[in-house]
């Protein structure tokens, strides 16, 4: 069942190696098995792949559902474990499909931004990502891909290659509910931390 995902895996990280210098620091943060959240900034068509050839665990990806929009762009995303999502209005049929990867204990990477960075600075992050986490109830990784923006970014747009990437992976964080803590105001902080540490993984690794 998942052997195109090893074999597309190893291909990847040959090809990564040659052609990024890859490599990936906290790799083993993240936990061996059970549903977990991985939360990354996004710069590159590239940070999917990266995200998963760094760790030894299988990924599902939350992808916004303008690339689903050719049926063999929606086969292959689908098979490598992507998932659509309208970025624009709540989308129950996505949040169901989530919430059912959660429950069978698999590991989730989603991107708070929400859209590729120009530059690999931050951007802000809605409570969306919050609200999902809330309702996951499982832990969070906070990953940083480092030098990724330089290829197939928003404004290195073509497959550049050369390019030094490094995927940092950080400690696994709870989120507790706090009694009395509105829901939206819950989102928000939960959302805020999660790039909080995003941001310190990326100062401690600059």
């Amino acid at each position: 069942m998942y052997l195109h995902y090893d074999i597309s895996h190893v291909i990847y990280w040959i090809l990564f190696k040659i052609f990024f210098s890859f490599r990936t620091i906290g790799w083993r943060n993240v936990p061996k098995k059970g549903a977990v959240i991985l939360a990354s900034n996004h710069a590159s068509y590239l940070d999917p792949p990266l995200i998963g050839n760094g760790t030894l665990r299988r990924l599902n990806y939350v992808a916004k559902e303008e690339l689903f929009n050719r049926p063999w762009k929606r086969f292959i995303l689908t098979l490598w474990g992507g998932i659509p999502i309208n970025r624009d209005k709540f989308d129950k049929a996505s949040l169901k499909r989530i919430m059912e990867c959660i429950k069978a204990g698999k590991a989730l990477v989603i991107f708070p931004e929400g859209t590729r960075g120009p530059d690999g600075e931050l951007l802000p992050a809605k409570p969306g990502t919050g609200m999902l986490v809330s309702m996951a109830k499982c832990p969070v990784v906070p990953v940083y891909v480092k030098g990724s923006y330089r290829s197939l970014g928003k404004v290195h747009r073509k497959l550049h290659l050369f390019v030094q990437i490094t995927v940092i992976y950080g400690k696994p964080m709870e989120f507790p509910e706090v009694e009395g803590e509105q829901s939206r105001d819950r989102y928000q902080r939960i959302t805020d931390e999660i790039m909080a540490a995003i941001a310190d993984l990326k100062r401690e690794h600059a």
